[in-house]
């Protein structure tokens, strides 16, 4: 497999040589391409032919982000926006509108913290969903998704979730406490979290419109970077 940058495509574009049958496209969220492609393909021709589909779907992900426009430095927690000041512990400061820690690795690892015992506590209030649940509670930095569960009872939540206003931190939980007895996303599972969570769907809509505006935030991106170098 060749990943990479291409001389021949447009900057912000990723293409993936592999045998595949034909070729896929994906806008990301920030606007960036990534194609992946047989060895041989014209990926300039294939981009060129599907402009408008991309300016389309750009154009969408731009009105998803629009709320955090101008904000992408500003560190976005518990659905309100933050400026970050060095400060030799964490501290969240609501009066000033903002947060003191003393480095990235430091702020994730604090908010890691902060987020499992939140979950811990809204779990307790979910014993119809979590039974005698003896699985592991992990908060993790997940690339596509805001939690998982596995078929042990393991429930991962992604430190994201941390950015997001009550309500749908709330929704997280419920959705993932489900999987503790459907594991699927059945009409059994969508039936229990509507027992629970009844405005499931617009929560599933406004999840989307926080997705994209946090990868396009460039605080949760050093977060997300910062990650990679520290471990829970």
């Amino acid at each position: 497999m060749n990943q990479g940058r291409e001389g021949s495509v447009p900057e912000g574009t990723t293409v993936v040589r592999k045998a595949v049958r034909s070729a896929r496209l994906q806008v990301r969220p920030d606007g960036t391409l990534r194609v992946v492609a047989p060895p041989s393909f014209d990926v300039t021709g294939f981009l060129q032919r599907n402009a408008a589909w991309i300016e389309e779907r750009r154009g969408e992900f731009d009105r998803l982000a629009a709320e955090g426009r101008g904000r992408e430095d500003r560190l976005l927690l518990h659905g309100r926006y933050y400026r970050l000041v060095p400060g030799e512990r964490f501290v969240v400061d609501e009066a000033r509108g903002a947060v003191a820690c003393p480095s990235v690795p430091g702020l994730r690892r604090s908010l890691s913290g902060v987020l499992k015992e939140e979950v811990l506590d809204r779990l307790e209030a979910y014993t119809d969903l979590t039974g005698r649940r003896q699985g592991q509670i992990a908060v993790r930095l997940q690339k596509t998704r805001w939690g998982s569960c596995s078929s042990l009872g393991n429930l991962n939540i992604n430190l994201r979730t941390i950015a997001l206003p009550d309500p749908l931190r709330e929704y997280i939980v419920v959705h993932e406490a489900a999987h503790l007895r459907e594991q699927n996303h059945s009409k059994r599972f969508w039936l229990l979290v509507g027992d629970h969570y009844p405005d499931h769907r617009a929560a599933e809509a406004e999840l989307r419109r926080y997705w994209v505006i946090l990868e396009r935030n460039r605080t949760w991106g050093s977060i997300q970077s910062a990650g990679r170098e520290v471990s829970d």
